[in-house]
């Protein structure tokens, strides 16, 4: 408040009252981007944030919804930003980090919904375009609790006269290239197993394909669904009193999918043939085992262990070969650091494959 010097008040009145707690707590969680674009111009105006003395406000209770969320960006240390990982003139690979979407859909809640603001962080469609400064167009996608490297087309081509055509034989290239037999997506995933099952020993197996149909959304049968598995390394961890004898082994097991159907790679693993569900895994998975890893060792919640750690796409007219990896993300890293010689014994195998963890 301000008045200007009058009879009353010879030296006039300049006073700030600071941003109130409560206030400023709303803002840190509904609109924080908001909050950190406002506070030079406030600074500017004389207005105070941090208060000179104490003032009695009201409380302002979180929801318990919002403490998750932001825990779960503390444990990504997930700024909404993308991570670019290659960039050509006519694509760009982003690493994908667990429980954030592709792109939005009717699940994640209309775009009027406030729900989505701060229940979904932001979309990769988003991120890339943002960093990029250009559309894109995604060229395959990744479950909302998988991470790893995502291909995205660009969907603008400026030194062209028809961009709009262009811009769609480059993402129509693109996937066809993702679709050839030439390109290699692999896939590492964490399971809940100790590489055998039903007196097979899959940690001696080396490589090899694995045909079972698999389930579409609708729940009908689809043939024609081939992977390739390697069972890198496999920890027990001892039994003891007290403990159920859940959740104590855990295997590393690489996954190239030849064909791409709906959580092809989930649903061969959890098969009654493997019995190697991905921990995290709430659809085909165990959910007892899953808890008792969140409880024990940093399964992060939303979070299915399965990362596409490698993507290889043959050349296009429009682009190079494409062999791009993906490091791990932070939260698996934090869970392995339990098993550190679970990790010596994989480091070696996986770099064979051209991977490095």
């Amino acid at each position: 408040m301000q008045i200007p010097p009058n009879d009353e008040i010879p030296e006039g009145l300049d006073v700030s009252c600071p941003l109130m707690d409560d206030m400023l707590d709303m803002l840190r969680v509904y609109a924080p981007d908001v909050l950190e674009t406002a506070l030079p111009k406030l600074k500017q105006e004389g207005i105070l944030l941090d208060a000179d003395r104490e003032y009695e406000v009201g409380k302002y209770t979180i929801p318990e919804e919002l403490l998750e969320v932001q825990l779960k960006n503390q444990m990504l240390n997930d700024d909404g930003k993308a991570e670019i990982l290659l960039q050509g003139a006519n694509f760009v690979i982003a690493d994908k980090p667990p429980t954030v979407v592709a792109h939005h859909s009717s699940w994640t809640y209309t775009r009027s919904d406030p729900r989505r603001r701060w229940k979904e962080p932001t979309p990769m469609l988003q991120r890339v375009r943002d960093e990029t400064g250009k559309r894109v167009n995604l060229i395959h996608r990744l479950d909302r609790g998988a991470s790893g490297a995502l291909l995205f087309a660009f969907a603008q081509d400026n030194n062209s006269e028809n961009s709009e055509k262009a811009s769609c034989s480059i993402t129509k290239a693109l996937i066809e290239a993702m679709q050839s037999k030439d390109a290699t997506k692999t896939y590492l995933a964490l399971c809940d197993g100790d590489g055998m099952w039903n007196g097979a020993d899959y940690l001696n197996k080396g490589w090899f394909t694995f045909d079972n149909p698999v389930q579409d959304e609708n729940g009908k049968y689809i043939e024609d669904c081939r992977t390739d598995f390697q069972f890198i390394a496999s920890k027990t961890m001892p039994l003891k009193e007290g403990d159920a004898d859940e959740g104590r082994k855990i295997t590393i097991v690489l996954a190239r999918p030849h064909t791409g159907r709906y959580h092809q790679i989930r649903q061969h693993l959890s098969s009654g043939t493997l019995g190697h569900a991905i921990l995290g895994d709430s659809s085909h998975g165990r959910s007892r085992t899953n808890r008792l890893w969140k409880k024990k060792y940093n399964l992060m919640k939303e979070r299915v262990c399965l990362h596409l750690i490698r993507l290889q796409v043959p050349a296009t007219d429009y682009t190079d070969d494409i062999d791009v990896s993906s490091p791990l993300p932070p939260d698996l890293k934090k869970m392995l650091r339990n098993f550190p010689d679970l990790m010596e014994q994989a480091r070696p195998i996986l770099a064979k494959e051209g991977i490095i963890v």
